[in-house]
């Protein structure tokens, strides 16, 4: 009788361990779902910790939070082909220490991932036309034989580094340089905010931020707002496959 006693807490105990394991699991599961929405582009990474003796340690990659884009001015056909096109660094409204130097930063990131995006035939960047202002860039285009121009504007950036929060705001304008006309108007902004741990009776999930947080959430609205130009050369763009509608689509 003892020995069967023994055996049934044992078995009862292996019951509530795999229970604990399931809830744990799911939690992760609904945390990682709701990062998603929306979708911040980036590898989600998960590390999990300990054994049925001690509390599970979950890790996951902190997320920019952010809305859509927000479009102001956009063509109203489609373009159909991709043009060539002239990149000029941001402006930063904000008074920040080192502006020029530090929007050369930033808009070297956000030009990277328009580049990657391939919505443009060629897509130069041209350091000598900052900072942003629209008639200056616009003839520099000219000069340079692009048939747009591409520049903006960073409105608000907050750097916490690794522990804190950060935050950042772009608005992105793409003119004709033949005409002047401004063919897109948009922006957009995002935060990541600082590492949080959520802690469970079984085990708790503790939240990572990047090195960079700040040139992640840059990448994220360049990211967002630079498939909207992509829908507009490549309306096929925005067609999902099997996979991407599983798995998502990433940005880098």
């Amino acid at each position: 009788m003892i020995l069967h006693n023994e055996r049934s807490g044992n078995g009862r105990g292996l019951r509530m361990c795999r229970r604990a394991a399931l809830v744990a699991s799911l939690v992760v599961v609904i945390l990682l779902g709701g990062c998603a929405t929306p979708h911040d582009d980036s590898y989600q990474t998960v590390n999990v910790t300990g054994n049925f003796g001690t509390p599970f340690q979950v890790q996951i990659n902190n997320f920019v939070r952010r809305q859509p884009p927000a479009i102001y001015v956009a063509p109203q056909s489609v373009l159909g082909r991709r043009p060539r096109a002239l990149f000029v660094p941001l402006r930063a409204t904000q008074q920040i220490a080192n502006p020029v130097s530090f929007s050369e930063m930033l808009s070297r990131q956000v030009w990277q991932v328009w580049l990657s995006l391939n919505a443009f035939q060629a897509l130069e960047y041209a350091p000598q036309g900052a900072p942003f202002e629209p008639s200056r860039a616009i003839a520099l285009a000219r000069q340079k034989g692009a048939e747009m121009v591409v520049g903006g504007y960073i409105n608000h950036y907050m750097d916490g580094g690794s522990g804190g929060s950060s935050s950042m705001s772009l608005a992105i304008e793409v003119y004709d340089a033949r005409s002047g006309t401004l063919l897109w108007s948009m922006a957009q902004g995002g935060m990541m905010e600082a590492r949080q741990v959520h802690d469970f009776y079984l085990f708790s999930i503790r939240e990572r931020n990047p090195g960079d947080p700040s040139g992640f959430i840059a990448r994220s609205l360049a990211w967002d707002m630079g498939r909207e130009v992509l829908a507009w050369v490549d309306p096929s763009s925005k067609e999902k496959s099997f996979f991407d509608t599983i798995f998502g689509t990433k940005a880098f």
